[in-house]
């Protein structure tokens, strides 16, 4: 049994959602803040620009989570997060008032109105962070992801739990050595940090009270040290980047963990099995480039207004 929370319970596989203002744990512990944990042997380190970087700068911390910037002056995070000032690369942009606009659920039948994105703009466009590109198809099952939070840091020790499983909710108890769970915990401080992970579920729409969500699942497998990737507090809002190609993408933004029935709070622990669920952006693609257009796009704009201009001053000089 698992149990999922997001800022308020919601009932999900008999347990309840954990919202990711989420760490990502990448093969570690969850860390409570905002940074994604990493199950490397100290849980320390990827604090900077992966070697095949998918848009490091691009990520930042914004409130309580995290946000990414997708160009053109707009952020898009977890609206449950929310518009605020955002931290990249060393620099903090402000929010424009009244800037927000809240994504939608498209009318489906069934479905809440909104779902838990929101995008805002800059009152400046920041220099030199170049935007990223999003997603138009889901990523398939097995597709390697890195993600990018700014949750919490993970506690240095593998912990380790006895489980009874008989009774619901489950009855968990640390112990030193021989659980038949492992995990990690949480730190108090947040970093923003990347990990690795791989597509194990797509197409499914979950709920857990902030409105309805199309998601990209990532599950916390028993990697150790390696820099496998698991959301904790504070990675609400963090980017989830897929390849097509060679080209990188923004394909999911981390929203909410699930964990097992009992398990203490998934969103400060993580637990080899456990899942993080992000927004799955291909859905919701249509609704993000109408506000900020492909870079492709920007680019044939720039030419066409190029061409325009040339054409004159040939005219001009006839």
């Amino acid at each position: 049994m698992r149990s999922l929370r997001v800022g308020q319970e919601g009932q999900r596989r008999g347990g309840r959602l954990i919202g990711c203002m989420l760490a990502v744990v990448a093969l570690g512990w969850p860390a409570v803040t905002p940074a994604v944990i990493i199950q490397t042997t100290t849980g320390t380190g990827n604090t900077t620009a992966p070697p095949d970087d998918p848009g490091w700068s691009a990520v930042g911390f914004t409130g309580i989570g995290t946000g990414v910037y997708v160009g053109d002056g707009w952020v898009l995070t977890a609206a449950h997060v929310g518009a605020g000032p955002i931290t990249l690369a060393g620099t903090t942009y402000q929010a424009a008032a009244g800037s927000s606009v809240r994504l939608t659920n498209g009318g489906g039948a069934g479905l809440s109105a909104e779902t838990d994105l929101v995008m805002y703009r800059l009152t400046t466009v920041p220099i030199g962070i170049a935007g990223v590109p999003i997603a138009a198809a889901t990523p398939t099952l097995g597709t390697p992801v890195t993600m990018i939070g700014a949750g919490r840091d993970r506690q240095p020790g593998l912990t380790e739990w006895t489980v009874t499983t008989t009774v619901e909710p489950w009855t968990w108890t640390e112990v030193a050595a021989g659980g038949n769970f492992a995990g990690y915990k949480a730190a108090g401080t947040r970093s923003l940090r990347w990990g690795t992970n791989a597509v194990s579920g797509t197409g499914e729409w979950i709920s857990y009270g902030l409105g309805d969500v199309k998601s990209v699942v990532t599950t916390f497998d028993d990697l150790r040290g390696t820099a496998e990737a698991q959301a904790s507090y504070g990675d609400s809002g963090g980017g989830v980047f897929a390849k097509r190609g060679s080209a990188w993408e923004l394909a999911g933004l981390m929203v909410v963990v699930d964990g097992f029935s009992g398990q203490p709070d998934p969103g400060s622990t993580a637990v080899f099995g456990d899942v993080t669920y992000s927004v799955d952006l291909s859905y919701y693609r249509p609704q993000i480039v109408a506000l900020v257009p492909e870079p492709s796009a920007l680019v044939l704009v720039a030419l066409g207004g190029g061409v325009a201009w040339l054409f004159r001053q040939r005219r001009r000089r006839r």
